[in-house]
């Protein structure tokens, strides 16, 4: 979600079973995550509530009329559930005391009244419903909730349930529930780790207004002066990203997507106006980006639904699952509706777990902002502008990524928390790309998103680590996590540098800002090095582990030199070094020559030395058996590596028709390459590198 605060703008934000036959299974959905994740079992949401059951399935009945007097919801929610405890003789739902204690609410079980109470004090917002029988574990079951009432106001960062007039004359309704809003409109058990594995969502409404909703249309029935919709919805979905919107809707149906051999509807619903152009032409971006992000991250998770916008009275955007909400200026806003869209992979298909974590979702979404830049060049955005943008905001942050107090929405949603969660998170993701290379940063996002465990489910901060760590071949990252998206403030460098000939050092010194919770922020350092003509350049990379440097790339991180000091031979002479040119850390420097830096440092000269230009780099070094060599595109062809003992005399050659990317090459043979130190030649069409290498 990209969220409006205190108006100030901060970058966030088959026939349907009857109600009355609760014994019948609901249609199953394409996945059940429940089936591949224990982390959801035994979860309760934030207030308690389900602690005994895991959510399966909502039928939802309701009536809801824009130009009725009054704001009001009315109907039923019958929940399919299963018993995940022993000897279960009543179970609890989050609803809201104030709007729907009253006459109407009534809870059936197979058909008869059943006994309900809500507490006198502290969280009164919990429905507790007395079963007449006990249920064994591994029971299902369901309950059907009777209710009606009028959703609160609007309270700070609590939307909720809510009427508003368009352009003076129509009335509409929507819904926005994150972060505990749900409850205020419906009966639900409000938790992130327990997804709802299918929907169906029946509205009846005047005949003057259309329901935008999640899933699939499947029927639309007129019914005196009123029309039924009724939607399904086949995979998990948390109950905050449940969603209703009924207004004198335009519907746009544009042309489907091909997602990997499946054509995606692509549907607008948007309030009446004389004109159109303006908004169909920024959102129909969404239709390259769907197909940009699937080609990164895998298919766009609701593939076999739809993806589409709807207009609500948010100022700003809400992620709603497979139909976003947008408000009015939101529909010709570019990063929006990119920000809205990556929630789908990042938020959606893979929740937050707990609130404390949802930087997981904003972060994502609004790195994705970035890679829409990147991606889809007809946006005219650039994404180096965009990108530092976002750093400058998230330098000005004061609080961590992840949020330690929980309580309310109004907690959750303060300025600085929205700054964290958004750009912080945002520049986290970034540094996690600069520390992983590109392949093997989708490798870990592509990894994290379809985790058995995680995929159609929920993850934490720690998740996320575990992902890239393994895809970065085991790598630690503890201390870059627990850096930054458990503290707070940011870091600067001082950047001294020398060269001998073509060999660069650099010595890195860091300072803190005033404040900062960290007493060393360990993360990605990012230089680029320029030939005095500005016709050659290279990027490098490396990891500052608390002052120790190690070289970083291609998601393979060196051997640290135990110092703050290392070296790089190029393919060409530094004249000109530049801090972070392309913002992707949170860092700040300034450079400086420093002629009476050594060249040629005494610190394990060896284990750091890598080979690295803006064409070609190898690497660990030191090796066991196989190098990693990464090459440029001009540089695809034959390439040539000789190894050569200490004094010079060659051992072994080997030749490999290389391509672009990562290749790997087998170097030490069993019983023939003794351990010790080697000289690595590297021979490709723009010539010759040679590095000193160690052979473990």
């Amino acid at each position: 979600m990209r969220k409006t605060l205190f108006s100030v703008l901060a970058i966030c934000c088959t026939a349907v079973a009857s109600a009355t036959d609760p014994v019948k299974r609901p249609h199953r959905p394409h996945r059940c995550h429940h089936a591949v994740s224990a982390m959801r079992l035994l979860s309760t949401g934030n207030s308690g509530t389900g602690a005994n059951i895991d959510v399966k399935y909502h039928r939802f009945n309701w009536r809801i009329n824009p130009d009725s007097s009054r704001k009001a919801i009315k109907g039923s929610v019958t929940t399919y559930f299963e018993t995940i405890t022993p000897d279960v003789s009543s179970i609890s739902f989050d609803l809201n005391k104030a709007s729907f204690n009253n006459a109407s609410l009534q809870i059936s079980y197979h058909g008869s009244v059943v006994q309900k109470s809500f507490p006198a004090t502290g969280n009164v917002n919990v429905v507790t419903i007395f079963l007449p029988v006990v249920l064994p574990k591994g029971v299902l079951d369901s309950v059907t909730i009777n209710y009606g009432g009028s959703p609160p106001a609007i309270s700070g960062a609590a939307e909720g349930y809510q009427k508003k007039t368009w352009n003076l004359t129509q009335n509409y309704i929507y819904s926005l529930s994150e972060s505990y809003e749900d409850r205020d409109w419906w009966p639900c058990k409000a938790d992130m780790r327990d997804k709802i594995d299918s929907l169906d969502i029946i509205v009846n409404t005047p005949s003057a207004f259309k329901v935008a909703t999640q899933g699939v249309l499947v029927s639309s029935v007129a019914s005196g002066a009123n029309r039924i919709y009724t939607y399904k919805h086949r995979y998990p979905i948390a109950s905050y990203l449940v969603s209703v919107g009924v207004a004198r809707y335009t519907e746009f149906v544009r042309t489907p997507v091909n997602i990997n051999g499946t054509s995606v509807p692509v549907i607008y619903q948007l309030f009446n106006r004389t004109s159109y152009t303006s908004q169909l032409t920024a959102l129909d971006f969404c239709r390259s980006e769907l197909v940009a992000f699937s080609q990164k991250f895998g298919d766009y998770p609701f593939k076999n639904e739809k993806f589409g916008f709807y207009e609500f009275g948010f100022p700003g955007g809400m992620e709603h699952q497979t139909h976003a909400g947008m408000s009015s200026s939101a529909l010709t806003s570019w990063s929006t509706i990119a920000h809205e869209l990556g929630h789908q992979w990042f938020g959606n298909k893979v929740t937050c777990a707990t609130w404390n974590h949802l930087w997981l979702n904003e972060g994502f979404a609004s790195y994705l902002e970035i890679l829409a830049a990147e991606l889809v060049p007809a946006l005219g955005q650039n994404p180096v502008s965009v990108r530092a943008s976002h750093k400058t905001r998230a330098r000005s942050s004061t609080a961590a990524a992840y949020l330690s107090n929980i309580t309310s929405s109004n907690t959750v949603w303060t300025g600085s928390n929205v700054t964290s969660v958004y750009d912080r998170g945002c520049m986290i993701v970034s540094m996690l790309r600069a520390l992983a290379g590109d392949q093997k940063f989708f490798e870990s996002c592509t990894l994290y998103l379809n985790d058995l465990s995680l995929t159609y489910g929920s993850a934490t901060s720690d998740d996320l680590r575990k992902s890239f760590e393994s895809t970065m071949g085991g790598a630690d990252l503890s201390g870059f996590f627990n850096d930054w998206v458990y503290g707070t403030g940011n870091a600067g460098y001082t950047v001294n540098w020398n060269n001998a000939g073509n060999r660069f050092v650099m010595q890195l010194q860091q300072n803190r800002t005033a404040g900062a919770s960290v007493a060393y922020f360990r993360m990605p350092v990012v230089v680029r090095v320029k030939n005095a003509a500005g016709t050659r350049d290279t990027t490098i990379v490396v990891y500052d582990n608390g002052g120790k440097l190690a070289p970083v790339g291609n998601g393979l991180m060196g051997v640290s030199t135990g110092s703050n000091i290392i070296a790089f031979n190029l393919s060409f002479t530094p004249a000109v070094v530049e801090f972070d040119p392309l913002s992707v850390t949170m860092a700040t420097g300034s450079v400086l020559l420093n002629p009476n830096l050594s060249a040629k440092p005494a610190v394990s000269a060896v284990s750091t030395e890598l080979v690295s230009s803006d064409q070609i780099t190898v690497g660990p070094n030191p090796v066991k058996d196989m190098i990693q060599v990464s090459l440029e595109s001009k540089t695809e062809g034959p390439v040539t590596l000789r190894l050569l003992q200490a004094n010079g005399s060659p051992l072994f050659t080997w030749k490999q028709q290389a391509k672009r990317g990562m290749n790997s090459i087998r170097l030490n043979k069993p019983g023939k390459t003794a351990k010790g130190v080697y000289w690595l030649q590297v021979t490709t069409g723009t010539g010759t590198q040679t590095v000193k290498l160690l052979i473990e």
